[in-house]
């Protein structure tokens, strides 16, 4: 089994799925994502015929849907609804919550990008915030859902210096938005909550001491002792920045400190910084600093 961002094609035999990426590497190959897990998957090709017709049954995961408009109308049945859209060659998003089935006619030529989220995980990500009944979603132009599910793919496929923070506040917002809850909004009493200096320190320490590891948010904030939606909050009101610049500059910081030294490879330098393969970290080095990491080492080096 290949690692994250690596995509992993194979044919269903029932149609045709490009490639399948896993925000961690499961044990199987498997459409079905394991708890903590999401799977990531495109549809280029659904075959000849004009016309096709995909069937869902009610099972326990969440989907959602970023689909390409083929120009033909789209028509079915979602949670036993149905719908007909008019045709357009446009991106459009849906969204099958669990226990929902779905019976979807479309055109051939359309192309798809599946999220598919296991039980409980866009629940889990609101945290301590009163969630909206989840409603099914047929081909809405949503343009924040759209964007998210584009961020998912580029850190599936290119995880960069913080790619399980990002992923994980992606798919918070989507978490937001598919519940119906203002992402802007806050309660009155979150700007009165802190981190005393002692849990900062401790979730300071925590961070330099995980640099070569995943670190999400969640994982901070349990250090904390706060609720991820406040901890965001207070860790920029403590530090003046957000968790995931602090990572970033961090790992930026150990990067170069140990490029300036000749003991470690440019292999082991970029799995201190938590990167598993040296070709993400020397491009994204690159960019955050203008040298490659092996330009930067005979430049600085002492």
């Amino acid at each position: 089994m290949r690692g994250i961002g690596e995509p992993q094609r194979f044919d269903t035999g029932l149609q045709s799925i490009d490639c399948v990426v896993y925000r961690h590497v499961p044990d199987s190959l498997s459409l079905a994502p394991r708890h903590g897990d999401i799977t990531l998957y495109r549809i280029l090709d659904y075959g000849t015929a004009p016309t096709t017709q995909a069937d869902r049954p009610a099972d326990e995961h969440d989907l959602l849907l970023l689909t390409r408009g083929s120009g033909q109308p789209n028509r079915g049945k979602l949670a036993g609804t149905p719908f007909c859209t008019a045709g357009n060659r446009d991106l459009r998003v849906s969204f099958v919550p669990q226990g929902a089935d779905a019976t979807i006619e479309f055109g051939t030529s359309a192309k798809s990008i599946n999220v598919l989220f296991p039980k409980g995980c866009l629940g889990s990500l609101i945290g301590d915030r009163l969630p909206g009944p989840t409603v099914p979603r047929v081909f809405e132009d949503n343009i924040f859902l759209i964007g998210l599910i584009g961020v998912l793919e580029i850190e599936l496929f290119r995880p960069g210096i913080v790619a399980d923070m990002v992923l994980e506040q992606a798919m918070r917002s989507i978490a937001l938005i598919l519940s119906n809850i203002d992402r802007y909004g806050f309660n009155p009493q979150s700007n009165r909550i802190t981190i005393a200096p002692a849990r900062l320190k401790r979730v300071l320490d925590f961070i330099e001491e995980h640099l070569s590891q995943p670190l999400t948010i969640s994982m901070l904030a349990e250090v904390a002792g706060l609720s991820m939606f406040h901890f965001s909050r207070a860790f920029n009101q403590a530090t003046g920045m957000s968790p995931y610049r602090y990572v970033r500059d961090r790992r930026l910081y150990l990067a170069q400190r140990l490029l300036m030294g000749h003991d470690h490879s440019l292999r082991e330098v970029a799995l201190a910084c938590g990167f598993p393969r040296p070709s993400h970290f020397s491009s994204l080095f690159a960019q955050a600093r203008g040298l490659a990491p092996s330009e930067f080492r005979k430049r600085f080096a002492l």
